[in-house]
């Protein structure tokens, strides 16, 4: 499904990520998660063009990195 409106305006380092949001997020390949550092109650998830570091309890985003 599509991403609600406005939904790029809230993945910024500091907010919190709806669980509609992470819900539509996928997970990195496992050859790309094995060369990051996994913080333990984080997840490195994929929203679109966006790479975020996210705390799965809260939804707190910790790292954004965007694709060009």
């Amino acid at each position: 499904g599509e991403l609600p409106p406005g939904w790029q305006k809230k993945i910024a380092r500091g907010e919190v990520m709806d669980s509609e949001i992470y819900e539509s997020s996928l997970d990195l390949p496992q050859g790309i998660l094995n060369q990051l550092e996994i913080i333990d109650g984080t997840s490195v998830r994929q929203v679109e063009d966006h790479i975020v570091r996210v705390r799965d309890a809260s939804g707190l985003i910790l790292d954004v990195l965007t694709q060009n």
